[in-house]
């Protein structure tokens, strides 16, 4: 994956904010996801097409984590969103 690769997010899909994250909702599946705060954080650079590398940096402006770890927690965790079919690589 490279630095400029964004995605797409699937327009069935919901997101409602919660304290401690958010649950996505697929209306379409009718599946939903528990994820926390710094998934939130890369799930709202999916929705407005950040390439990986503005998540990434993103990630570091807002949580105190280097960036090696930034990044491998955006390519998991979009791999995990593409695997369940809740976003598309463009």
């Amino acid at each position: 994956m490279q630095q400029n690769q964004s995605y797409q997010v699937k327009p069935t899909v919901v997101c409602t904010e919660l304290e401690d994250g958010a649950v996505l909702l697929d209306v379409e599946t009718k599946y939903y996801y528990h994820i926390n705060e710094s998934s939130l954080h890369i799930w709202n650079g999916c929705q407005q097409n950040m390439h990986v590398g503005q998540i990434v940096d993103s990630l570091l402006a807002s949580f105190e984590v280097d960036e090696q770890n930034a990044f491998d927690s955006v390519l998991h965790f979009t791999h995990r969103l593409e695997e369940e079919g809740l976003v598309t690589s463009v």
